[in-house]
C-alpha cells in the first residue's frame, strides 16, 4: 500500500517530463521551423539576389549575352538632347528644312521602329509605341543632339504591309514614304527593320530594290543598315542561321537588336554615326 505514495511523484514528475521533453522537443521542432524561416530565408534572399537579376536587364542592357552587344555608349555619344520636330502627314504638316543630316527608320507594321528609336536614344516616352500595328501614319521627325555636338534628325516612317487599312491609304503611305526615299537630300542612310523570328518578306525586299534605284538623280546615296529587330525572342540555337540567311539574301551586313536588353544598341549607334558623319565617325571597340 505504500507503492502508490512513489506513484504519486511519478504522476507530478510525469507533467514536468513532458513539459521538459516538449521544451527540448520544441527546439528541436523549432530548429526545423527555424530551419524553415533558414530555408525562408534563402528564399527572401532570393530576391535579393534576385534583384540583381532583375537588375541584370538593366545591366545587361550594357553587356547582355555577349560581351559586344548592349555597351554602354562611348560618353561623347551619349544622348543629351532628344524632342520631336515635325510631321508630315497624308492629311498634311511639312517636313524641316534639310538642315541636319537625316536617318530614317522603316519596316512593317509592329516590327518595333519607336521601341528601337526609343533605345537608341534612351528616353522612354520619345516615340509613342502601341500594340497595335499601325499606329505610325505619318513621317515623324526627332532631333538629338550628342554630348560631343552631333546633331542628327531620326525620321520614323509609317509602317507598311498592314492590312487592315484601306488599300487606297496604304497605297498613300507607300507614296508619302517613296517620295521621301526618293527625295529628301538630307537623308544619309535607312535603317530596314526585320522581325528575326520572321527574316524577310516581300514588302522588306521591295523596299531595298527601291532605295537601289529610286533615288532622284544627284541626290547622297543612301547607306542601308538591316536591323533584326526583337532579336532576345530568337533562341540562340537559330540566331546565327538567321544572320546569315539575312546577309546572303540582301548582301548587307545584318545587326541583331533587342529593345528590351538594348543589345546592339552601340554596335547601331555606330552604323548611323558613320553613315552619317562619314570617315570622321570612329569605329566602336571591339565592333
Amino acid at each position: 500500500m505504500s507503492s502508490p505514495s512513489p506513484a504519486a511523484p511519478e504522476r507530478t514528475e510525469a507533467p514536468r517530463s513532458p513539459k521538459p521533453v516538449a521544451q527540448q522537443g520544441t527546439p528541436k521542432a523549432g530548429g526545423a521551423k527555424q530551419g524553415a524561416p533558414k530555408a525562408g530565408a534563402a528564399k527572401q534572399g532570393a530576391p535579393k539576389q534576385g534583384a540583381p537579376k532583375q537588375g541584370a536587364p538593366k545591366q545587361g542592357a550594357p553587356g547582355a549575352g555577349a560581351s559586344k552587344q548592349g555597351r554602354p555608349l562611348p560618353e561623347g555619344q551619349r544622348i543629351v538632347e532628344a524632342s520631336f520636330v515635325a510631321a508630315l502627314g497624308i492629311a498634311g504638316g511639312s517636313l524641316p528644312p534639310p538642315t541636319f543630316t537625316e536617318v530614317a527608320f522603316a519596316g512593317r507594321s509592329n516590327v518595333g521602329k519607336s521601341s528601337l528609336i526609343n533605345t537608341l536614344v534612351e528616353r522612354r516616352g520619345l516615340v509613342r509605341t502601341s500594340s497595335t500595328p499601325g499606329c505610325t501614319r505619318q513621317v515623324n521627325v526627332f532631333e538629338t543632339k550628342a554630348k560631343d555636338g552631333t546633331v542628327l534628325h531620326l525620321v520614323d516612317l509609317p509602317g507598311f504591309g498592314f492590312a487592315k487599312r484601306s488599300h487606297g491609304e496604304r497605297r498613300q503611305w507607300a507614296t508619302l514614304i517613296e517620295t521621301y526615299l526618293a527625295e529628301r537630300v538630307s537623308l544619309a542612310a535607312l535603317c530596314l527593320l526585320v522581325d528575326a523570328r520572321r527574316g524577310l518578306e516581300e514588302d522588306d525586299l521591295e523596299l531595298l530594290d527601291f532605295v537601289r534605284r529610286g533615288r532622284a538623280p544627284g541626290a547622297r546615296p543612301i547607306e542601308v543598315v538591316l536591323v533584326a529587330t526583337k532579336a532576345d525572342k530568337l533562341p540562340r540555337s537559330s540566331a546565327k542561321s538567321m544572320l546569315a540567311k539575312l546577309e546572303g539574301a540582301t548582301g548587307h551586313r545584318v545587326l541583331p537588336f533587342s529593345s528590351v536588353t538594348s543589345d546592339g544598341r552601340t554596335e547601331l549607334w555606330g552604323r548611323i554615326r558613320r553613315a552619317a558623319l562619314g570617315a570622321s565617325a570612329p569605329e566602336p571597340a571591339g565592333a
